[in-house]
């Protein structure tokens, strides 16, 4: 088996790598990581110019059929987003690009594609995502927000909660429930709609530190055209499996963990503790190693998964698996950072902040990663029934 990358594919991972670190050095002194661009405007705008700098390449519509105005496979695809997370850059639509677009693909209208693609490749649009409730967050399907069917339009009513960026976004998807007396699973519609419909009200849930990345969203008789359905009325569910895939199977962490890595292993080189540098130390040396080795595995992972996604093969198995390593990895790394920088790692906003203070941060948010996107003890249910046949829990 050759893993080699044919000559062409290696030109165009060079250009890849050459345009994201060109922007890399345009970002502004507030972006700290890929949240900012929620909380910070001077963030957003970049976000937005990176985007376009993606878009006018066609690199935002990489492994999309050519129909639909694709370039290049999915292959591409991911390799731009290693050059992407290896130098931290936003511009790539989370939710648009990454989750809605292949959706759409798998489960959507040609007229819902015709629609809604162009805005997205062309970075002209910007999406957030309506899955949460307050009762309702890992066990989904148990959500109470209507979306009521009255002739051609249906009328959305209930509060969604823990939406990133809404505050920003120009559209939203999200599932509701469209048959309030119908079976679980077999109950709920999948529907896109405009973030500035009467009805809609976003609400900020800032972070302790002040951030304001999370919203919570009320509908209030918000009408939405028919039109906009994904997939089939009361079939939302089928359509929220498909898409939950995608949503965990990308490997920009895996490359942003490279970053880190590699960051973290120079500050070793020319860092002294006692009088040795602290890369002589075993112990630092040995925990170093251990987490590169799992690095590499995960990003051994993430290939694969692009390769079934390349061949329509890839299961809910797979992408809770590369859920619960990749985001308990990112957890692990922070670990070791931390007790290698020791008491420094807790500093952000001084001159004894190593790093620039990146630790600091990554290791009070990295527990976000294993919560979010449907939490770790569920994705572990998901390889226990799809991927090992063990029976359900009663």
């Amino acid at each position: 088996m050759d893993f080699r990358l044919s000559v062409e594919r290696l030109s165009r991972k060079k250009e890849f790598y050459s345009v994201c670190k060109e922007l890399d050095a345009q970002k502004p002194a507030s972006y700290v990581g890929g949240e900012d661009i929620y909380n910070d405007d001077d963030c957003w705008d970049f976000h937005k110019y990176c985007a376009k700098e993606f878009a006018k390449r066609g690199w935002l519509s990489l492994g999309w059929p050519a129909e639909h105005g694709g370039t290049g496979d999915i292959m591409d695809r991911v390799i731009f987003t290693e050059a992407k997370g290896y130098y931290d850059l936003p511009g790539v639509d989370v939710f648009g690009v990454g989750m809605l677009a292949p959706t759409l693909f798998a489960a959507g209208s040609e007229e819902i594609k015709r629609r809604f693609l162009p805005g997205i490749a062309n970075a002209e649009v910007s999406w957030c995502e309506l899955w949460s409730e307050p009762n309702a967050g890992s066990d989904l399907a148990s959500l109470s927000s209507t979306s009521i069917r009255k002739g051609d339009e249906f009328i959305l009513n209930g509060q969604k909660t823990w939406n990133t960026g809404a505050h920003r976004a120009d559209w939203a998807f999200g599932v509701y429930k469209s048959d309030p007396v119908g079976k679980k699973h077999h109950n709920l519609t999948f529907l896109l709609f405009d973030m500035k419909s009467q009805g809609v009200t976003v609400r900020p849930l800032q972070y302790m530190n002040g951030k304001h990345v999370y919203n919570e969203v009320y509908l209030d008789d918000v009408r939405v055209p028919a039109g906009n359905i994904v997939g089939l009325e009361n079939g939302g569910w089928d359509v929220v499996n498909v898409l939950a895939g995608f949503e965990r199977s990308n490997i920009e962490l895996v490359m942003g963990l490279v970053k880190k890595i590699e960051e973290l292993t120079s500050f070793c080189n020319k860092t002294k503790r006692n009088g040795k540098y602290l890369s002589q130390d075993p112990v630092i040396r040995h925990r170093i190693a251990g987490v590169a080795c799992e690095i590499e595995a995960a990003r051994m992972l993430a290939y694969r998964i692009a390769d079934q996604q390349s061949r329509s093969e890839m299961g809910l198995m797979d992408a809770a698996a590369m859920k619960v390593f990749g985001s308990e990895l990112a957890e692990r790394v922070a670990d070791v950072a931390m007790e290698v920088l020791g008491p420094y790692g807790q500093v952000k906003h001084s001159r004894f902040a190593s790093m620039n203070g990146v630790w600091e941060y990554a290791y009070q948010a990295n527990f976000l990663s294993v919560i979010a996107l449907g939490t770790n003890e569920i994705q572990r249910n998901i390889i226990a029934w799809y991927g090992l046949g063990l029976p359900r829990m009663k």
